[in-house]
């Protein structure tokens, strides 16, 4: 049986404007951390499991303003319990990172009373009672400089993620749950009964599989890096990226919880684990 009091909960978040067509969309990602061993808490990411479990877009169509975005956050908050929340700065971020430490929250469109979200760099001087569990990916946040001090420039910030990322999809770090062609094969009664928002989650998760492969690194027309004059690779992609940028500062948030040493994983809903078709106590360690 699942060890529940082990396991911790991480949302990754890159937000969007989403003012026409025109704009990105935006994303948020679910991932869960599960120790590889029986006993005790592991210290480096390597003795974790970090399965990616759930993924929604919110594009130009929803035109969601700061405040939906943030009930969207405070759901997810309350169906997963998350240790740590990590947010793009751009986008609209820092608006969201306002409305989170609301009292007042708009969960499915109805106005309830909610424990504020806050960071640990603004939040203490604006609300006495909250969950600080929010991280802004910009220089300055305490899990971004525990984990890359006195780094000169946002470039540099960017290299370092990718590099990050880049280092655990090659060393299996992470982990996806089967595509949606695999469990309509295995299971397809069975996903026939999921709820809408269980289905297209997974596709999401498709979508996330999909842009990993077209992340691509500028070079000069002699095929070596093209840096910036801080020395920083420059990233892009060949199609849209969201899902990457979220899943990305995911499991940021799941390393600054690493570095920080509390280890309070909360508990979280029974429903939590396996909600967009993929079990921890399966998946690819069946």
């Amino acid at each position: 049986m699942l060890d529940r009091e082990r396991i911790a909960f991480f949302l990754g978040v890159d937000p969007a404007p989403s003012e026409s067509h025109k704009s990105d969309d935006g994303a948020l990602v679910v991932g869960v951390a599960t120790p590889r061993t029986a006993e005790g808490m592991p210290e480096a990411a390597e003795d974790w499991y970090f399965d990616f479990i759930y993924g929604r877009r919110l594009t130009w169509r929803q035109k969601a303003t700061a405040r939906q975005w943030s009930g969207i956050i405070h759901g997810l908050h309350r169906a997963f319990r998350f240790a740590r929340i990590c947010m793009d700065p751009n986008g609209g971020g820092v608006l969201i990172k306002r409305e989170l430490i609301a009292t007042k929250q708009l969960l499915e469109g109805i106005e309830t009373h909610a424990t504020p979200i806050a960071d640990l760099v603004d939040g203490p001087t604006l609300v006495a009672r909250a969950d600080f569990i929010l991280h802004m990916f910009k220089r300055g946040d305490p899990g971004v400089e525990s984990m890359w001090p006195e780094l000169a420039g946002d470039d540099n910030l960017n290299d370092a993620l990718y590099s990050t990322a880049k280092n655990a999809i090659e060393h299996g770090l992470w982990a996806l749950p089967p595509g949606v062609a695999d469990w309509m094969v295995e299971k397809r009664a069975e996903v026939e009964r999921w709820p809408e928002e269980r289905m297209w989650a997974l596709k999401n998760l498709d979508a996330l599989a999909s842009q990993l492969t077209k992340i691509i690194v500028a070079t000069k027309p002699d095929g070596t890096w093209a840096f910036t004059k801080r020395n920083a690779r420059q990233f892009s992609s060949l199609s849209k990226k969201d899902f990457v940028s979220a899943a990305m500062y995911c499991y940021a948030a799941f390393l600054f919880w690493l570095q920080s040493g509390t280890w309070r994983s909360q508990l979280a809903p029974e429903d939590a684990v396996g909600f967009s078709g993929w079990d921890t106590r399966r998946g690819r360690r069946n």
